[in-house]
């Protein structure tokens, strides 16, 4: 192996988005690819196991985003990692006020281009070496303060603005580029993607459950464990809903809540 080479590990849980990372690296001079992940646990044994020198780490991914593998992982032990996202308004908002490495979904070949240049003379050249992450550690402890999320959501409805409080909804339900918002004994379409919507909420009162799941804590009466690592989630309407064995890692925090 070539100690020259800048190792690099592709995290995103879509498998066309890693194809693509990989079409774009190969045949890059001064890289090589180190390895793939398709979700943030995978991405922890991935970092740890492998050493990599550069993670282009997907955002929004479930399970373990790509913000809390940063947290996992830790500032000491963290390879230099530029975020992938197809939320340009997360981007903004976040990536760019702290100067943090991004590229934008779909990903442009110029924009990956100029971000190799850029990580070559950071890793490679002269005076390089293990570099510390403040940009990257102020946007997480940003972040970490801002788990409030947003309160209220703007909802079109028959040419009407509806104002609907977060603190309602009892659950959401992922329908293609659409969010099927349910709140008491109705229901509501929100043109935004679960996974957006899950970047946006307040951390500390919903739980993504499944891919196509998430629900507001204060709704869940009670857990039953079901077959094969999967739990029945129980909300105080009487509706049933599926926590998958891929979220499972989550429970502790949902018992947390209710029980504490």
């Amino acid at each position: 192996m070539n100690d020259s080479l800048i190792r690099a590990l592709i995290v995103d849980d879509e498998a066309p988005a890693r194809s693509r990372l990989r079409h774009l690296l190969k045949g890059e001079p001064g890289f090589e690819l180190a390895g793939e992940a398709a979700n943030g646990r995978t991405a922890l044994e991935a970092i740890r196991r492998l050493g990599p020198d550069l993670v282009f780490l997907d955002v929004q991914m479930p399970g373990l985003n790509g913000l809390q593998v940063c947290h996992e992982v830790g500032p000491e032990a963290l390879p230099a990692v530029v975020f992938v996202t197809a939320y340009d308004r997360f981007a903004l908002q976040a990536f760019e006020v702290h100067a943090v490495d991004y590229l934008l979904k779909p990903i442009d070949r110029e924009r990956f281009q100029k971000t190799l240049g850029v990580l070559r003379a950071r890793l490679r050249g002269p005076g390089s070496g293990p570099a510390p992450h403040p940009p990257l550690q102020a946007l997480l402890a940003e972040l970490r303060r801002e788990t409030r999320g947003v309160e209220r959501l703007a909802i079109k409805v028959d040419g009407r603005i509806l104002f609907i409080r977060t603190a309602d909804i009892a659950w959401l339900e992922a329908e293609g580029n659409y969010v099927r918002l349910h709140v008491g004994n109705t229901h509501h379409l929100f043109r935004e993607t679960l996974s957006a919507l899950e970047a946006d909420l307040p951390a500390d009162r919903f739980l993504r459950i499944s891919r196509s799941a998430m629900v507001n804590l204060d709704a869940v009466q009670e857990l039953e464990p079901l077959f094969y690592g999967d739990y029945a989630v129980r909300l105080r309407s009487g509706q049933q809903l599926t926590l998958s064995r891929h979220y499972r890692d989550r429970i502790e925090r949902l018992l947390d809540r209710q029980t504490g």
